[in-house]
């Protein structure tokens, strides 16, 4: 038996445009003489779609390109595809979902000779839940095998089988998994252990096939890498498909052994390193997302930081330097250190560049509304006083809403958002000004993936240095005011080999590091050991110990920035632009956190009264 599995590029919503590209590779697949042809989970209306799946005639024509798939199978050919089906197409009766939404169904529709049949998603996230049934009492139409040409497979949706919600029948013979997952950093290790331990322990073939695209939920936007792989009844893995590419992969199944054909798709055998795999996520993130938006020009500002410095080799990469314009804003508090490192780096990609100072602009709104005297009815009147901290407020929406606003409307383009996710933890950025931009690329980074990741462009680069080494030896600094001078070591109040491990904990966690435990750990001196986990840091009980020497230190610490955690920071949040998302656990869309402050348990309470004072 010949089989094909086709790693295809999926767009979300678009069923007519994802039909055209299946019946290419129908198409193709028939010329090849192939028996059985796989596509990806939700091939026809793509994923994360959102109430547009209460849109009935949106799910309508979705059915409308199934069926019109299904009739491309015949006697030789038979096509196993994901897609979106009305619960009463598949059962014959219709079902309201306790939401009160008409239930619709995440299949897999299995083509013979034009006919269908029908698996079904059955473990679905909390967010499918609002759309999609998961009738378990099904037992046929959701685990038992299907036989295909005299063979029996088990098929699967969405990591089902990976994650051990079924059973494998053991009249099955062959396991198919289809797959549209997002990327997070680790996936690609992590899914292909499982498929390799699934193999082996019901030694059988196991075929995962994986799509591709970008998909968003409005505030999110996710990359599906793809990653399908080939796994025998031993569990070696027999093909191997690149990330973020289409690929069409023929493979034999014969007297229960599975084989690939020898062509030119060979097993990728050479595992990528995190950081590999992540760039490519970011680079296919923005080159598609972009495409998808209709845009072209992107303009930066560029302070000479760590950040916007990693932006803009990203951009660059992504969408080419010459649609790429670094704008540097200076004040009397930038440093010639940090506005040389921009004007390096404009170079060092071949990008557009300019300078725009605004110190003059900032002394206009000083003037204009410190000793402001505002009056009510009564003619009472009150005093507007611009404090330093206000004026540094005042710097920032001056570079975001005024400059890089107009700079960007002028170029016909946008501007982006620099701000990672350990600023983004604790709210250290200013509302319409760096909180601004159309696209935050870096917003699910944390702060030390930011400096990995510049570090890992200069190794890869075949064209010398990319990321200007200085920006990796200087101290984070938003060169605000004099306090933040980075020619004299001054800088951000984050102290980031511990706040970033620690902001980590709260955030990455399903069950976040609790207060009174950071407390414990930090008086046992073993803090360090439980935010490193088991991976390579900087961080060490003495240097813990060194910023925080008592028990009062740490929790005025940490209290300090807990506070900004669950406050402001979370208004700031709302209304941040839409990340990239890259690990299991972002902001945005999938955190649903609210604005009420932060609280103080008993437990820290009591634990602060006891070895603080």
């Amino acid at each position: 038996m010949k089989i094909l599995y086709a790693q295809t590029e999926i767009l979300s919503g678009k069923p007519a445009q994802n039909f055209a590209r299946c019946a290419e590779i129908v198409a193709k697949a028939k010329a090849q003489s192939a028996d059985l042809l796989i596509f990806p989970e939700l091939v026809i209306s793509g994923k994360l779609l959102g109430d547009i799946l209460d849109e009935d005639d949106f799910i309508s024509d979705c059915e409308y390109y199934n069926a019109k798939l299904a009739a491309l199978s015949d006697q030789k050919l038979s096509i196993v595809f994901g897609t979106i089906a009305f619960y009463e197409t598949v059962f014959g009766k219709s079902f309201i979902l306790p939401t009160g939404r008409r239930a619709k169904l995440n299949v897999a529709c299995i083509a013979q000779n034009g006919r269908t049949n029908y698996r079904i998603k059955t473990s679905l996230s909390y967010d499918e839940c609002r759309h999609f049934a998961a009738p378990v009492q099904y037992a046929g139409v959701t685990t038992e095998p299907i036989e295909i040409h005299n063979i029996n497979f088990a098929i699967n949706l969405g990591n089902e089988i990976l994650k051990l919600r079924h059973e494998v029948s053991p009249a099955a013979e062959i396991i198919v998994n289809i797959s549209s997952t997002p990327f997070y950093n680790g996936k690609k290790d992590e899914i292909y252990q499982r498929i390799e331990t699934k193999a082996c322990v019901y030694a059988m073939p196991l075929i995962y096939c994986g799509g591709i695209g970008v998909a968003n939920t409005g505030k999110n936007v996710y990359v599906l890498d793809g990653i399908s792989a080939v796994y025998d009844q031993q569990g070696n893995v027999i093909r191997q498909s690149p990330a973020f590419e289409e690929d069409l992969v023929a493979i034999n199944y014969e007297n229960g052994q599975i084989k690939g054909e020898e062509t030119e798709n060979q097993p990728i055998t050479e595992p990528q390193t995190e950081m590999a795999q992540l760039h490519a996520a970011l680079i296919y993130g923005i080159r598609k997302f972009l495409s998808q938006c209709g845009l072209q020009h992107v303009v930066i500002g560029a302070s000479g930081g760590v950040d916007s410095t990693l932006a803009a080799a990203l951009y660059a990469e992504a969408i080419g330097p010459k649609n790429l314009l670094l704008v540097n804003m200076p004040t009397k508090f930038n440093s010639q250190t940090t506005i040389q490192i921009a004007e390096n780096l404009a170079k060092n990609i071949g990008c557009w560049y300019t300078s725009v100072p605004i110190g003059e602009s900032v002394e206009l709104s000083k003037r204009q509304i410190d000793g402001l005297k505002p009056k009510n009815a009564a003619g009472e009147e009150i005093e507007l006083k611009l404090s330093s901290f206000n004026i540094e407020n005042v710097q920032a929406r001056d570079r975001g809403s005024r400059v890089l606003a107009a700079i960007a409307s002028a170029w016909n383009g946008v501007f982006t958002n620099n701000g990672n996710k350990t600023e983004c933890t604790v709210g250290y950025a200013t509302l319409y000004g760096d909180v601004s931009g159309f696209f935050g690329a870096i917003g699910d980074l944390w702060k030390h993936q930011v400096y990995d990741l510049c570090r890992y462009i200069n190794e890869k680069s075949d064209h010398g240095e990319i990321v200007p080494q200085k920006v990796l030896e200087i101290v984070p600094s938003a060169e605000l005011s004099d306090n933040q001078n980075v020619d004299q070591d001054k800088g951000d109040p984050i102290i980031y080999p511990y706040h970033d491990r620690l902001f980590a904990a709260w955030r990455e966690r399903n069950t976040p590091l609790a207060l009174h435990t950071a407390l414990k750990l930090y008086s046992e001196g073993k803090l360090a050991a439980e935010l490193n986990g088991n991976k390579p840091s900087p961080l060490t009980e003495e240097f813990i110990k060194e910023k925080f020497p008592t028990a009062k230190d740490f929790c005025d610490d940490l209290e300090n920035w807990y506070k900004k955690y669950k406050g402001l920071s979370v208004a700031k949040r709302i209304q941040a632009p839409p990340i990239l998302r890259v690990t299991h656990n972002p902001y945005g869309s999938e955190y649903r956190e609210p604005a009420v402050g932060a609280y103080f348990t008993k437990a820290y309470l009591d634990l602060k009264a006891e070895v603080a004072g």
